[in-house]
């Protein structure tokens, strides 16, 4: 689904020279991984998409803009210091690649933007004068002040591709006259390919929703039957209290077992029952009578949750087959009807019906950091929203927030993200005022609840320590994505 060389070169070959020296007005980022560049040429305006989706990586123009987040990515408030205002110098295509070379010039200072648009490792860099990587649209193989090479271990940047000639008049009265007419068919084709991917994905996610409540459900059935079938052996324990009850003087204490007449049977017969040497025969028939109560009451309380939970897994059931029609459950997200459903943001009513039970920060790297706000939203927080590989946080040695970075599929925690993590720590801690002390971290598996003790009480072990001090431009910014 991602765009091909083919594609890349029939792109460039009606923008690269529309494009020679306009200027960058504005910069969006209406998704977290696309970014768009509003650019003015003579008469007219123009929008330059760029998409960092592995699955959808590409770059061509848009008739009009997407709408764009009220709060600016981090990525995009980089974009906007460096690029507004600048003009553009070329866009080349690298190294006959799916990779672009977009070089600009602002008030006499160069710079380029780097898209690779190759699969899993598609990325967007953004470079100074120097080749030295000073933005990174999303974590991949080259980080801040690393400098740029080409992807595949190719040695250096050195080839410059598909520059159409400006010698030529015709070529550029044939440019002059263009209507894109590519790029809006590729604008199209991708509306319908972003449509569907968002209607599979969020299919995906009611089945995988729907299939979690059919494990539960599956559980907790398992669970009730295993109980009821413990419970199945009692069922005859009266009869068994009852023959003791009338036979109790008959038996000597500290027998491991009686063979008495049963009463009970429509034919003569005898049975054996057995009993606890260590107590009194009153005392192992009330056992019978108590057992035999349970029994009772797992018919009349287990029977129904049982069938209540058939009932729930034929409803589940029903609703996956449902789900599989395009058919989702009330109350729950429905299929876009809009083909930019993907890149709609949430009104602001939404955002409010969606606030999270803590504070809600994003890190420097672009990781999810959960702050509490009191005891209950630290335990809520912690031993309900963490999971076992997400980061704890906490101010050593005094109360305060409980501090949660969501690594998700992530192996290692970036460096601005964990002391951003500590500033946070540090500034909703006893230790505000003094604005530096230690800060411990460690894996959420690795904190544990504290029984008996108020909400928010634990106890860590495998942590580590790190002394900071309260730094003003990091909160500011962390401050800045708050919701």
């Amino acid at each position: 689904m991602s765009q091909s060389i083919e594609e890349l070169l029939q792109i460039l070959d009606e923008i690269t020279l529309p494009l020679q020296d306009g200027r960058i007005q504005k910069v969006f980022q209406p998704v977290p991984l696309a970014i768009t560049l509003e650019i003015r040429i003579k008469q007219e305006t123009l929008y330059l998409h760029i998409s960092g989706q592995p699955q959808v990586s590409r770059i061509h123009l848009l008739r009009k803009k997407y709408t764009n987040p009220s709060t600016p990515h981090q990525f995009c408030q980089l974009l906007r210091r460096h690029l507004t205002g600048a003009r553009i110098s070329s866009i080349k295509q690298v190294e006959s690649d799916r990779i672009i070379r977009l070089e600009y010039k602002k008030a006499q200072v160069t710079g380029f933007l780097m898209f690779d648009l190759i699969g899993r490792g598609t990325n967007i860099y953004l470079l100074d004068y120097k080749d030295t990587v000073i933005g990174v649209l999303r974590p991949g193989r080259l980080s801040i002040k690393n400098s740029y090479q080409i992807p595949f271990g190719q040695p250096k940047l050195g080839l410059y591709h598909h520059a159409p000639s400006t010698d030529d008049d015709t070529a550029t009265k044939e440019h002059e006259n263009l209507s894109y007419a590519f790029n809006r068919t590729l604008e199209t084709r991708y509306e319908q390919i972003e449509r569907k991917l968002t209607i599979d994905r969020i299919q995906q996610e009611h089945l995988s929703t729907n299939a979690r409540c059919i494990k539960k459900a599956k559980r907790r059935l398992a669970a009730l039957e295993g109980d009821l079938q413990k419970m199945s052996q009692y069922k005859n324990y009266q009869h068994y209290g009852e023959l003791l009850k009338t036979s109790m003087h008959t038996i000597p204490n500290g027998s491991t077992q009686v063979t008495l007449k049963n009463y009970f049977s429509p034919e003569p017969s005898t049975i054996t029952i057995a009993l606890d040497p260590s107590q009194s025969i009153k005392v192992n028939l009330e056992r019978y009578f108590k057992k035999h109560k349970k029994y009772r009451s797992s018919q009349r309380e287990l029977v129904p949750r049982i069938n209540t939970v058939k009932s729930e897994l034929s409803v589940l059931e029903e609703e996956r087959k449902r789900i599989f029609e395009g058919i989702y459950p009330a109350g729950r997200e429905s299929a876009p009807t809009a083909s930019k459903a993907t890149l709609a943001p949430l009104g602001r009513n939404q955002q409010q019906k969606s606030k999270l039970p803590y504070r809600h920060f994003v890190s420097f790297d672009g990781l999810t950091i959960g702050v509490g706000r009191n005891a209950t939203e630290n335990d809520i927080l912690t031993f309900r929203k963490m999971k076992g590989r997400d980061l704890w946080v906490h101010a050593q040695g005094v109360s305060g927030s409980h501090v949660a970075v969501f690594v998700g599929e992530r192996n290692t925690i970036p460096e601005q993200t964990l002391y951003d993590a500590a500033n946070l720590a540090l500034l909703y801690s006893g230790r505000k005022h003094s604005r530096q002390g230690d800060v411990a971290y460690t894996l959420r598996k690795y904190v544990k609840k504290v029984k008996s003790e108020r909400p928010g009480t634990v106890t860590i072990t495998q942590e580590k320590n790190l002394y900071i001090e309260l730094d003003e431009t990091r909160l500011k910014r962390l401050k800045s994505t708050e919701r």
